[in-house]
């Protein structure tokens, strides 16, 4: 999801070295005409009183475009991939032309859904890409919906713009092209009231202006689907679920929140998907929903939100795997291809054990490692059948807060010991206490083969005296038992061959024994 935000908000300096050649006095002006569901008419008219060259982003593959000369004439033209930066949605239109007797004029035309969200009284606009010849004038105009009062907020743009009313509606016209393509605004709709829907299928409830129905159907039924495939992965039901598609702030799109789940007192709440990515590849915001979702799995089954890395990254790895499956498109493949290349150029990965609600700044690295981490173990050990008998372990625990508990969890899952590998992460872990050496035990008792069944045997017996004694408080003694336990697994097939010659020896004798008896009768 970042990477598309980036890719949003990127500079567009580098097109300097794309431009053909320039004319004087050419220019672009942008005109947005926004009607109440946030659909915007946009019309780009370029015009020159001499003749040469220039170039703009056109819309891909997302609307269709006409372009219209009005004056003069267009004698070469050419539709390529933008260069140096490619975008999913754009493409490069370059042209050269000339003038007619009262200039060269040219029209482009489209229509662009979701170029505003608005869920009265509140609204977000954030236009189309604004890219074309930087030698070329530009200026934008911007009609906003009916009912916008003159109190907006301008993003993308240093300065040199006013907000008016004209014909009866609110007009922003900037006099500069924005520093990033994009221009973006936060208007208010002060005497509108939203008229909200409720769509309700099995636990789920989503809550969205009427304007955004098809789209809480569309998620609706998204959970609906992958309600089941996550049930058989936890083993267990949710209650009630709300679901909220809401309309963002600057802030969260320049943040690149694309949804969230809050927990207030240590229980998750409404699941909060931002309406903006339903602009991003195919796929994006159905990972950001099946992401936040999983989030009340995880604490349904017993981790707590204070092991954010834990929530975090397994949040990833499994709407990321279930995306897949489901084949939910690019932005699927994008998203994990993204935080993939973030992980591999980080050394240490301990760091995401002080990861709180309250971390500032950048946390894709986070979102990253912790990911990284359930990855490598899913590969290693059997994808989500692994997780599957994590979340049986964690389930009977009843509550797993700390990382101790969470890894333990995790090695009863993979059948061998995980602290070491934690540790070469960069995991700051206690020395190995009595749990983690019963552990270990356990495993290696587990991991014998069955002719060694007799030591197993003893093993096993060993570590459940450990347990009753460490109950019983006698933590020495618990202590001492893990130890003989571990001794008798790593000799196990000396003791068991020495046991079954002793059985072996003990038959001999006893049948030896009872044909002298017989003779002595």
């Amino acid at each position: 999801m970042k990477r598309w935000v980036s890719a949003v908000l990127v500079t567009l300096a580098l097109f300097m070295v794309a431009a053909s050649l320039n004319v004087e006095g050419g220019g672009y002006k942008y005109s947005y005409i926004v009607d109440s569901d946030g659909t915007a008419n946009v019309t780009i008219t370029f015009s020159s009183p001499t003749p040469g060259s220039s170039w703009l982003l056109v819309p891909k593959n997302f609307t269709h475009w006409i372009c219209e000369v009005v004056k003069g004439n267009i004698t070469q033209s050419n539709l390529s991939e933008a260069y140096p930066i490619s975008y999913a949605f754009y493409e490069n239109f370059s042209f050269t032309y000339i003038p007619g007797k009262e200039g060269f004029e040219l029209k482009i035309t489209y229509n662009a859904s979701y170029v505003a969200f608005i869920e009265e009284p509140f609204g977000f606009f954030f236009s189309t890409q604004i890219s074309s010849n930087p030698q070329d004038d530009l200026e934008i105009v911007v009609a906003l919906p009916l009912g916008s009062s003159l109190d907006a907020s301008v993003y993308g743009v240093d300065g040199g713009y006013t907000i008016r009313e004209v014909g009866g509606r609110v007009w922003v016209e900037v006099e500069d092209p924005p520093s990033s393509g994009r221009l973006a605004i936060e208007f208010t709709l002060p005497n509108l009231q939203a008229n909200l829907i409720t769509l309700t299928e099995g636990c789920f409830r989503v809550e969205a202006a009427s304007r955004y129905m098809d789209l809480a159907q569309h998620y609706l039924s998204l959970y609906s689907e992958v309600y089941p495939s996550l049930q058989e992965i936890f083993e267990v039901e949710l209650e009630e679920i709300e679901v909220k598609l809401y309309v963002p702030s600057m802030e969260d799109v320049a943040s690149g929140v694309g949804g969230f789940v809050p927990f207030r007192a240590g229980r998750p709440g409404a699941i909060n998907l931002n309406l903006f990515y339903v602009r991003a590849v195919e796929g994006t915001m159905e990972l950001i929903a099946l992401h936040e979702l999983v989030h009340h799995f995880l604490w349904k089954v017993g981790i707590q939100p204070s092991r954010l890395w834990v929530h975090e990254g397994l949040a990833e790895y499994i709407s990321i795997e279930l995306g897949k499956n489901m084949g939910l498109g690019e932005g699927v493949e994008e998203h994990e291809e993204e935080i993939v290349e973030i992980a591999s150029n980080l050394n240490n990965l301990g760091f995401i054990q002080d990861w709180s609600f309250e971390q500032q700044g950048d946390l894709t690295p986070y979102y990253a490692a912790s990911y990284h981490i359930f990855k490598t173990l899913g590969d290693e050990f059997g994808g989500l059948n692994f997780y599957h008998d994590f979340f049986n372990y964690v389930a009977a625990k009843g509550e797993v807060s700390d990382d101790v508990t969470v890894i333990e969890c995790l090695s009863l899952a993979a059948n061998q010991s995980l602290f070491e590998r934690f540790r070469e992460w960069g995991f700051e872990l206690p020395p190995m206490d009595l749990s983690e050496a019963r552990l270990l035990a356990e495993r290696q008792a587990e991991g014998l083969p069955s002719w060694c069944q007799p030591a197993r045997m003893i093993a096993r017996l060993f570590l459940k005296i450990s347990y009753q004694l460490e109950e019983a408080g006698f933590f020495a003694l618990a202590e001492a038992s893990v130890k003989v336990a571990t001794w008798i697994s790593k000799n196990a097939s000396v003791l068991s061959l020495f046991i079954y010659s002793l059985i072996v020896a003990s038959l001999v004798t006893s049948i030896w024994f009872f044909k002298h008896y017989q003779a002595l009768k």
